[in-house]
């Protein structure tokens, strides 16, 4: 009897044993965590956006003062590194482009009469610290430093068609803001906005031959922009 049991409990759980065997071989591995983003190392890119500026020709001889409202296109490339402790990036980066902007108006000189001043600009050019925190692929980060560009200053009386220029380059500071996200492991995207800042500065413009009022120049603009980066 004892035999009897023995064998037909065999043949009954025989194939269910052999049916998981299968199963157990068959089954898929756990799925292992994707590899957090690291944002240290060297990287190159460009941007793109628009710049808007604002720029006053303060009277230094008796002429109206000038208010102007400059803006255009920019458009450039930049190169950087990041190093990534924790959560923390710090990084440098630098970049030189295209910033074209170009507006003017007329003003009364000391006589009463119509005169024309323009502010014209071609470039510019930044060095920046960035700081900023990581959340895996999303960078959230501030940016400052210095920042130089060109102004072009032109007074013109229209009725005789004589006229003075004098192009300096002005040095100033820079602050801004962004967002940058990674794209796989080497490509990074961002919106940013960036305020430069160049103080005052004196355009002498009676050492000239037309002879126009000195003009105390005082000139900063806001940039919004998108830039994408290719990280080594």
């Amino acid at each position: 009897m004892k035999l009897a049991f023995l064998a037909t409990a065999a043949v009954l759980f025989a194939p269910a044993a052999f049916a998981a065997d299968p199963a157990s071989r068959d089954a898929v591995p756990a799925p292992q965590p994707a590899a957090s983003f690291s944002w240290s190392g060297v990287y190159v890119g460009g941007y793109a956006g628009g710049s808007f500026g604002r720029n006053r020709l303060k009277n230094l001889n008796g002429s109206s003062d000038v208010s102007l409202s400059p803006a255009g296109g920019t458009l450039g490339g930049l190169a950087g590194f990041n190093y990534q402790t924790g959560p923390l990036v710090f990084g440098v980066e630098g970049e030189f482009g295209y910033d074209g902007w170009k507006k003017g108006a007329d003003y009364l000189n000391s006589g009463n009469n119509t005169r024309h001043a323009e502010s014209e600009g071609t470039y510019i050019g930044r060095l920046r610290g960035r700081v900023g925190y990581a959340t895996g692929n999303l960078l959230i980060y501030s940016a400052g430093g210095v920042s130089f560009a060109d102004d072009k200053v032109t007074q013109s009386n229209p009725f005789s068609g004589r006229s003075d220029s004098i192009n300096r380059t002005l040095t100033g500071w820079n602050i801004g803001v962004g967002a940058e996200y990674a794209f796989g492991s080497n490509w990074t995207g961002r919106p940013e906005s960036i305020h430069d800042g160049f103080g005052k500065k004196t355009y002498d413009f009676q050492s000239l031959p037309a002879g126009f009022a000195n003009r105390e120049v005082h000139l900063d603009q806001d940039t919004v922009r998108v830039a994408l980066a290719y990280k080594f």
